[in-house]
């Protein structure tokens, strides 16, 4: 009698938790139908109409020590990204090319200004870029993933 009672709860417990996962699935599902009907924002499209000629992204975003080159990598790392870093920036100084090596970065802007959806873009923009191989370039505020050398300067050029 005891086994068929532990069998019995142990049937209920199992479609009680099918139902929970049901039931979240479908919410997350709802939620992402809603998140997709209420804005006309397409990602891609914003990074590709922000990505210039030399492959350089306009961010949009203030970035303390922007003006100029700045090139992002772990400093004195031994992975082969820093060392590229490194390269970079020793070239472009023998070029007479102002670059700055840092290790990390932070985004400052004024939202005061800025609509829901105008911060919303611009945070996915920065998650964009947190999600780029290093080293990142920047050049006057545009940012590309472990750009050349010829494309570093072609920018500089540029702006």
């Amino acid at each position: 009698m005891n086994r068929f009672i532990l069998t019995i709860v142990a049937f209920f417990a199992l479609c009680f938790a099918g139902y929970q996962w049901h039931k979240s699935k479908q919410e997350k599902k709802i939620f992402v139908q809603d998140i997709n009907s209420s804005t006309d924002f397409d990602f891609d499209q914003d990074i590709k109409s922000r990505t210039d000629q030399y492959g350089f992204l306009d961010i949009s975003v203030n970035l303390p020590g922007s003006k100029g080159i700045v090139i992002m990598a772990p400093i004195n790392c031994p992975s082969r990204q820093a060392k590229i870093a490194d390269y970079l920036a020793t070239e472009l100084n023998k070029q007479n090319i102002p670059a700055n090596r840092i290790s990390g970065y932070t985004f400052n802007h004024n939202l005061a200004n800025m609509s829901e959806r105008e911060i919303n873009q611009m945070i996915d923009r920065i998650e964009y870029v947190k999600t780029m191989a290093f080293p990142l370039v920047f050049v006057n505020g545009k940012v590309k993933s472990n750009p050349s050398i010829e494309d570093i300067k072609n920018e500089w050029e540029l702006q």
